[in-house]
């Protein structure tokens, strides 16, 4: 299976469960999408489908690849119904709590292909309900999101829940180990689904302010973005530098992707397939990309204000 580095350990997990080996391309540094000809130079007799992945939910030319092998769309960082995917196999999307559509822990897949929607429902018949513990958790933690979202404070209640998750007291959004996880038998939690639709429709009602904010960031950094995305990327010399700088200031600015399949590293990194030194865009941009809000709720003072803090940083390219 072909896939850009410079993505997450959600979209390799399911991949080492079934035994399928990633192979990683690397990512165009305007985009942060896969190389529309790496991709095309890597697939071999035994590529059984590509994964393009629209990062950030800026959107890939997915007419520009020339394979002869099935496309899926990974449309993780984009609002359903946003990007036409109907040249591909399937896409798949997640409304989990850093997604532009939040409703709780899973995702949906729209599949195009009769075959592997035919293979997909006699799967998904296979599945069971989540336990009542994991659907008590998932509907506590989707309402403590809608509280702090209203304060506008979820970028500050990041680290908290990256370290509650991996003591396992709230529900992460990775398995513990993919290859063992019941997680992977479970359908979407009954309250998911209820809400999935309401929200759905909340976030295309959001997509013309989000698109305006766009446009103030595109102003204030000189750095053009297409469609309507999820976090607006920026270039930095020193990341943790920048993120300190903006915590201190009272600013959200995220780490999204910290590492070439995020967030492993060392070992872990190595048992998802990545080979270091393979991808250097994608490397690069692990090192120096940092993103900033597009949320609705977005102050637009927040953007000239993020601007401000960029610029007062030293330039890519300088050294310490």
């Amino acid at each position: 299976m072909i896939l850009q580095a410079y993505t997450c350990a959600a979209v390799v997990e399911p991949l080492l469960r079934l035994g399928v080996k990633p192979v990683y391309v690397d990512i165009d540094r305007e985009s942060f999408g896969p190389d529309p000809d790496l991709i095309a130079e890597a697939v071999t007799s035994r590529t059984r489908a590509v994964i393009v992945q629209h990062t950030f939910g800026i959107p890939v030319p997915v007419e520009e690849i020339d394979v002869d092998v099935p496309i899926i769309e990974d449309c993780a960082h984009v609002t359903p119904g946003l990007i036409d995917t109907s040249r591909s196999a399937a896409a798949f999307y997640s409304f989990e709590w850093g997604k532009p559509v939040v409703a709780g822990i899973g995702g949906s897949a729209v599949v195009h292909d009769p075959e592997l929607a035919d293979v997909m429902w006699e799967h998904y018949a296979r599945y069971t309900a989540p336990p009542e513990s994991r659907e008590l958790m998932t509907d506590a933690e989707y309402l403590a999101f809608r509280a702090a979202d209203r304060a506008g404070v979820v970028w500050r209640m990041r680290s908290l829940y990256r370290q509650l998750s991996g003591m396992g007291l709230v529900v992460g959004s990775y398995a513990p180990d993919p290859r063992t996880s019941a997680e992977y038998g479970w359908r979407m939690s009954q309250g998911t689904r209820s809400r999935l639709a309401a929200r759905i429709a909340t976030g295309r009602a959001e997509l013309k302010r989000r698109r305006e904010l766009t446009d103030a960031y595109e102003i204030e950094l000189h750095r053009v973005v297409p469609g309507v995305p999820l976090k607006f990327p920026a270039v930095v010399a020193d990341k943790q530098e920048a993120l300190l700088a903006a915590a201190a200031a009272g600013l959200e600015l995220s780490d999204w992707f910290a590492t070439p399949v995020h967030p492993l590293s060392g070992v872990d990194l190595a048992r998802a397939g990545y080979v270091a030194g393979s991808c250097p865009n994608a490397e690069w941009a692990a090192a120096h990309v940092v993103t900033l809000p597009v949320r609705a709720a977005t102050r637009r003072d927040s953007i000239g204000r993020a601007a401000d803090l960029l610029a007062e940083l030293r330039p890519v390219g300088a050294h310490a």
